[in-house]
């Protein structure tokens, strides 16, 4: 990937803000690279009726296409819908080449810094009507979510704008998985004007292994289908990270999951593909579980399922 040129690195009000030169999107045209293989679709969500969810699925049937391009426009219809080659945008080199772990000042530039690329208008989001977060049980209506990526040789940058269908602003949220330490580090925060404010235990609860696979609630609430599988892929790509909670004390979240239909890939043998789960990560087990996007290859067997709903309503 190319690397655009970093020019000066200054620190304003106690954060470290990088000054860049103008940024596009990647392009690939300067370099040869093997033809990669088209990432799959991205399967339509359809229940399973494993009877794992606490609440049925939400009915959006009467949600248009018309109106979530209306809503989905509210953020700036010039943020979005964005022509691409590749599904992320490539950052600058990092000031410091010899970074073994990254500063707070430094994670709190790249939020600041992608936040201001996603409102400049140089950003590439994919748009989606997010099946994880609209089935919350509390939440209940459609969850408009513009989600981009960012990368460099030393961090992967996610950046959340998200709103509800019936609000009038939208919220910023970010992860920054530090990849100068192995396993990953993953700072979670929601921006504010003041600034990053740092919530590792609230998206934790989503997060396990940082940023998730997007999976639309419906196969057309999604503004580009290609863009989706593709940053898919991206994810796909991720290395091990674990949570990183900068201004809070881990809770005690008590027995990892064990079961070895999950546990085979979510462990906490730092082997494993991704970190282990808990029963404070069972909304989203539940809803990609029951509807088929886990595990990934295969769909559970009947007293699978009731394993792991018994494990789910275990009393801690």
């Amino acid at each position: 990937m190319m690397h655009r040129r970093l020019r000066l690195a200054l620190v304003v009000s106690g954060f470290l803000v990088l000054s860049l030169t103008p940024l596009t999107v990647q392009s690939d045209e300067a370099e040869e690279k093997p033809a990669q293989k088209e990432p799959e679709p991205v399967a339509p969500a359809v229940p399973t009726n494993t009877g794992l969810l606490l609440e049925p699925p939400l009915d959006l049937s009467d949600f248009t296409y018309d109106q979530f391009v209306e809503m989905m426009s509210s953020v700036g219809p010039e943020k979005i819908r964005k022509p691409w080659t590749s599904p992320v945008v490539t950052l600058p080199k990092h000031p410091r080449a010899d970074a073994k772990g990254l500063t707070a000042d430094e994670v709190t530039a790249y939020m600041m810094q992608t936040k201001t690329l996603f409102d400049e208008g140089k950003a590439i989001p994919v748009s989606d009507v997010g099946l994880i977060s609209t089935q919350e049980d509390v939440i209940r209506r459609p969850m408009l979510n513009h989600i981009s990526g960012f990368v460099n040789d030393v961090v992967r940058v996610y950046l959340l704008v998200q709103k509800t269908s019936s609000d009038q602003d939208w919220g910023y949220y970010s992860i920054v998985q530090d990849l100068t330490v192995d396993p990953a580090l993953d700072y979670y925060a929601h921006i504010k004007e003041s600034g990053p404010h740092f919530e590792g235990q609230s998206c934790y609860k989503c997060h396990s292994s940082g940023p998730l696979a997007i999976h639309p609630t419906r196969e057309d609430l999604v503004l580009d289908a290609a863009l989706n599988a593709a940053f898919n892929q991206h994810i796909a790509e991720q290395p091990r990270s674990r949570p990183h909670f900068l201004t809070e004390q881990p809770e005690d979240h008590g027995e990892p999951l064990t079961l070895k239909f999950c546990a085979r890939c979510h462990t906490q043998d730092e082997d494993g593909d991704r970190a282990a789960l808990f029963q404070t990560h069972s909304h989203p087990i539940r809803v990609l579980v029951d509807f088929g996007y886990m595990p990934p290859n295969r769909r559970l067997k009947p007293e699978e399922i009731a394993e792991l709903k018994a494990w789910l309503e275990e009393k801690p």
